[in-house]
């Protein structure tokens, strides 16, 4: 995770330091997570509407080609500022380590990544994003490829 720049380690004083937690993933390999349950419970949780998925097969009607994407360790993609990076702090065997992405876990992960993945796609036509899938489609085949193709400009440009 130090090579892949999500965590960097810690030397000074932080104020909140957490457990880590082994959480199996589907495909039989670990995932290192950060158990931040006393921290959860001081978030200030930034509201953002998830939208349910009635809303999201109306806007469907008349499609007839789709394409499934999903963003891979998806929260991992969200820059924290340094703030937020120091109360995110992990004590492991081999010393402490602050997040530089927003890690799993945290009660506000869902809706901080919901709103990003809104925020970034919401004006491209023939896409929807619910959390970590992105629904591409279209009514022809060529309307779907423009739509995908601008996904997945849009996706390289965040």
């Amino acid at each position: 995770m130090v090579a892949e720049n999500i965590i960097v380690p810690v030397t000074e004083p932080t104020d909140w330091v957490h457990p880590i937690v082994i959480a199996p993933k589907s495909n039989g390999d670990i995932r290192v997570c950060m158990d931040p349950r006393s921290l959860n419970t001081y978030i200030k949780r930034e509201i953002f509407q998830i939208p349910t998925q009635d809303t999201l097969f109306s806007e469907l009607s008349g499609a007839q080609y789709f394409s499934l994407l999903d963003a891979s360790n998806a929260f991992l993609q969200i820059p924290l500022d340094h703030k937020s990076s120091l109360l995110c702090t992990i004590s492991t065997p081999f010393g402490r380590y602050r997040y530089l992405r927003l890690p799993y876990g945290l009660s506000s992960a869902p809706e901080i990544f919901q709103k990003f993945m809104f925020d970034t796609l919401n004006d491209l036509t023939g896409v929807i994003a619910y959390f970590d899938d992105i629904l591409v489609f279209g009514k022809t085949i060529e309307e779907h490829n423009l739509n995908l193709e601008r996904t997945l400009q849009r996706i390289t440009k965040s």
